[in-house]
């Protein structure tokens, strides 16, 4: 009851985590489907510098990932802006961070998929537009579900990164959780943690009763 009715910092976490999390989740998906294909299809020595960047911030420890953030987005150059103290940062560190986790699923299954498939479709007169549209998006719809979901589940629950990038009235959950315990109320903290696990256990219960009705490979662990 205090967590959850008397402390407005638990529901303003609640709400800034699910916003981050599905808005990185449904973000890198849309940005991950053509990236993926043109690494895929169009391997070049760019393409394999990108697949090496995208594992940079995810491999660094979030502290330095968050400190590079600072750094960069202080005040960006040329517009005169500052995203510090914002919401916006947090965006972009996730972003930057769990790129490769959406992308890896979607490069797998460009990778799996027939190249014989498009070749029949260009054979026929499809551009470019309706290959993609027709043929490779919805084979590759799956995966990229699947990375959505798993971005969301990592970043719902993720501190590391903003442990140095929150500001008042941006926390998010891990933050609030690792606050209350650092100022001695692990009492609130627990029922913090308690109330993150059962969202978690919820959300998984849903996918997983609607597995059967969803296409293979949305849920990441149904084989």
């Amino acid at each position: 009851h205090e967590v959850m009715f008397v402390q407005p910092s638990t529901i303003r976490a609640f709400q800034n985590s699910f916003v981050l999390s599905v808005g990185a989740a449904v973000t890198l998906v849309l940005m991950c489907l053509p990236l993926a294909y043109v690494m895929v299809r169009r391997p070049s020595n760019l393409t394999k510098l990108i697949n090496l960047l995208v594992e940079v911030p995810y491999a660094l420890p979030g502290v330095v990932l968050a400190i590079a953030c600072i750094l960069l987005f202080i005040r960006i150059p040329l517009v005169d802006v500052s995203l510090y103290g914002t919401l916006a940062i947090i965006f972009v560190a996730y972003l930057a961070r769990f790129l490769v986790i959406a992308l890896r699923p979607v490069m797998n299954s460009f990778t799996q998929l027939d190249p014989a498939l498009e070749e029949a479709a260009q054979a026929c007169g499809a551009g470019l537009s309706r290959r993609l549209r027709d043929i490779l998006l919805p084979l590759a719809a799956p995966s990229a579900a699947a990375g959505a979901l798993l971005v969301f589940l990592t970043a719902f629950n993720e501190l590391t990164v903003s442990a140095l990038l929150w500001s008042a009235g941006n926390e998010t959950l891990g933050v609030l959780i690792f606050n209350l315990d650092d100022s001695g109320d692990t009492v609130l903290a627990s029922g913090v943690a308690v109330l993150v696990v059962l969202v978690v256990i919820a959300l998984m219960s849903c996918f997983q009763l609607a597995a059967r009705r969803l296409p293979k490979g949305v849920v990441p662990w149904q084989t």
